[in-house]
């Protein structure tokens, strides 16, 4: 991918954290950009030290908005953009996920899903993710996956509990907060088969946000207007991380 300079001034404590142990200069440093800053925060649970080894052994890939995500026996972080994972065997939404969030934790259940915003995903093969992380990098893993089951389970009451209309607006301000400022794409087909609800339902809650000044929707593409106005009709299931 092409790497570009940060547009402001990195973090005070940066420079030092990802500095490497040995008295090695400066210049030994990598080169600082905004990709690496934002690689650095994703993993903002490690100590400064996992960090660096994780800087190291992964790679990290560019995706487009309907991308489909597939992986396997893979160590999956989202570096940027918002992630729509599919729950097994429907078109239903498992999660939405984002920056910092882990979408594969290196088991051999399957994860697939769709990229609903432009973004990046860091991707390494679980053995060198060990290897250079450890127990920590191991725990991480492991709390991971104890928030996607807290997730889950979250959803299952939403759905059971929440009118639709709050669904949709709690939905789309989730991944507002992901990737706030950018594009959605997602038609009100989309939406519906994520939720399970009918079209016309998405429908029907997309022109009252659209009245609200909540978001404006277009063919297949929705944006965020007022964060904030949106706030008020989700049920912030979804967005309460």
């Amino acid at each position: 991918m092409t790497l570009e300079q940060p547009s402001g001034s990195a973090p005070a404590d940066f420079q030092a954290d990802l500095r490497p142990s040995g008295g090695r200069s400066a210049a030994d440093l990598p080169r600082l950009t905004n990709e690496t800053l934002r690689l650095w925060k994703a993993f903002a649970p490690l100590a400064p030290e996992q960090r660096r080894w994780a800087l190291a052994a992964g790679v990290v890939e560019t995706v487009r908005p309907g991308d489909v995500h597939r992986g396997a026996g893979e160590v999956a972080v989202v570096v940027s953009g918002c992630l729509a994972t599919e729950a097994t065997g429907s078109d239903l939404t498992a999660e939405l996920l984002g920056p910092g969030d882990v979408a594969a934790t290196g088991t051999e259940r399957p994860v697939a899903g769709q990229w609903v915003t432009e973004g990046e995903i860091y991707r390494v093969a679980l053995p060198d993710w060990l290897e250079r992380a450890g127990a920590a990098g191991m725990q991480h893993l492991l709390n991971a996956e104890d928030r996607r089951r807290v997730r889950l389970e979250r959803r299952l009451v939403c759905a059971s509990r929440h009118l639709a209309s709050a669904r949709v607006a709690d939905l789309l301000l989730s991944i507002h907060q992901a990737a706030p400022g950018r594009d959605i794409l997602l038609s009100q087909e989309r939406i519906g088969r994520m939720l399970g609800v009918r079209r016309s339902t998405v429908n029907g809650s997309c022109r009252a946000l659209e009245r609200s000044g909540g978001a404006r929707t277009g063919r297949g593409k929705i944006r965020i207007l007022d964060g904030l106005g949106l706030s008020t009709a989700a049920c912030d299931c979804h967005a309460a991380r």
